[in-house]
């Protein structure tokens, strides 16, 4: 082993180690509940994604239907 990892050895070791295996099932816990709150959240902005796409799209749909039967959905073309 290298010199230069066997503090990080000696502290595993020494702390982490036991520390790790005297909480696992409370960190096995928050890990699921961070996971299926993440899942809620990721879900939840997929939906408002997806209204309010369909908001815009309706919208640009509603104003191209306008401006068509308006007659202003003409462009000047400038010739150079």
């Amino acid at each position: 082993m290298l010199p230069q990892t066997k503090g990080a050895k000696f502290l595993y070791d020494s702390f982490l180690k036991d520390f790790l295996k005297k909480n696992e099932s409370k960190i096995d816990k928050a890990l699921h509940d961070a996971k299926r709150s993440a899942s809620v959240i990721a879900s939840e902005v997929a939906a408002a994604t997806a209204d309010v796409t369909a908001s815009g799209l309706s919208a640009a749909a509603e104003y191209a239907n306008k401006t068509k039967a308006s007659g202003t959905d003409k462009v000047d073309k400038k010739t150079d």
